[in-house]
């Protein structure tokens, strides 16, 4: 009994020793990363081609548009473009000829864009044209699909040739 009595006296001494005995030390590391901006759009394809036309007739293409934002703010999509002209510069007029309408679809509905498609009709061709408007929410999302789709109409009176226009599409806060 006295020898249990001793050892049970040398471990708590020992343990008390230990725990008496021990330090501690910090150090601040100091961490950092960089979040890059992330405003801007990619588009499905980058040229289009409404094909042969016959005059008197319309053909229409759609432009895939994925829009992304990390800056917490309300955003706009814009559209203009220029007449066509041919390559001898004939000019087809822009109104009511060459149109436009814009929408979202998406399978989950969450994923489709949210704000306010405001604009359908003819493509203006000396301003731009906000056709959308984004939430306050999608000002920090990452993924807002679009779908913008264009129709052109060629007149029946339209001299032959190929006809190009620059369709400018921007984003703006």
């Amino acid at each position: 009994m006295k020898k249990a009595v001793l050892i049970l006296g040398i471990i708590v001494i020992c343990a008390y020793s230990t725990v008496a005995m021990a330090e501690s030390v910090d150090a601040i590391v100091p961490l950092q990363l960089t979040i890059p901006s992330q405003f801007g759009f990619t588009l499905d394809k980058y040229a289009h081609d409404f094909g042969t036309v016959n005059t008197g007739s319309g053909a229409e293409v759609t432009i895939g548009i994925f829009c992304r934002s990390n800056h917490g703010l309300v955003w706009h999509m814009g559209v203009q473009a220029d007449p066509f002209t041919s390559t001898t510069n004939d000019i087809m007029p822009s109104d009511p000829g060459f149109k436009m309408a814009a929408w979202s679809w998406a399978e989950d509905p969450d994923d489709a864009a949210q704000g306010t498609f405001k604009y359908e009709g003819p493509i203006p061709s000396t301003i731009m044209y906000d056709f959308y408007d984004s939430t306050e929410a999608e000002g920090g999302d990452p993924f807002v699909p679009m779908t913008l789709g264009l129709y052109v109409n060629v007149p029946s009176a339209q001299a032959s040739g190929l006809y190009t226009t620059d369709l400018i599409i921007t984003m703006h806060e």
